[in-house]
C-alpha cells in the first residue's frame, strides 16, 4: 500500500511539473510579442497593428465601412527592408470591422498595410489564409530559439 501511495505521489508530482510548464512556456512565448512599424496607405484602414516574436507575429486591421469585396494587402519586412511575405484578407462586410490574421514570417520589423480591389493571379493559397497557432512543438521549439539566439 505504501509503495503505491509513493507512485501516486509521484505521478501527481510529475502531472502538476508538466501543468506548471505548459504555463510558463505559454506565458513566455506570448509575452514576448513586440509591437511594429506600420504604415498606411489607404484612408479605409482606421487602425492597423503588427504584433510579432523572432519566429511569427499577427496583424490586426481595423477598417471602414465601403471596403466590400476588397482586399487587405499586409506586407511583412525585415529591419533591412527585405520583404518577408504578403498576406491577404478579404473583406466581406461592408460596415466598419475589424481583420486579423496570423504570419510566420521570422524577424519581421515593420508592415505595410493598403487595400487593393483584388489579388494577383500569381499569388499562392497560404497568402490569403491565416497560418495557423502555434501548437506544442512549435512553442518548444520557439523557446529553445529564444533561449539559443534571443
Amino acid at each position: 500500500m505504501a509503495t503505491l501511495k509513493k507512485f501516486l505521489m509521484y505521478g501527481s508530482w510529475v502531472l502538476l511539473f508538466f501543468i506548471f510548464s505548459q504555463i510558463m512556456i505559454f506565458i513566455a512565448i506570448n509575452t514576448t510579442y513586440k509591437y511594429k512599424k506600420v504604415e498606411s496607405y489607404s484612408t479605409l484602414i482606421t487602425q492597423a497593428e503588427v504584433q510579432a516574436t523572432s519566429v511569427n507575429g499577427f496583424a490586426k486591421c481595423k477598417v471602414k465601412a465601403g471596403a466590400q469585396n476588397k482586399y487587405i494587402k499586409i506586407e511583412c519586412y525585415s529591419k533591412n527592408d527585405v520583404l518577408m511575405g504578403t498576406k491577404y484578407i478579404k473583406v466581406e462586410t461592408n460596415e466598419e470591422k475589424e481583420f486579423e490574421i496570423r504570419f510566420n514570417y521570422s524577424r519581421v520589423d515593420n508592415a505595410k498595410v493598403d487595400i487593393v480591389e483584388e489579388i494577383p493571379q500569381d499569388i499562392e493559397k497560404e497568402q490569403t489564409m491565416s497560418d495557423p497557432k502555434m501548437n506544442a512543438g512549435m512553442l518548444i521549439s520557439a523557446l529553445i530559439l529564444l533561449i539559443t539566439f534571443g
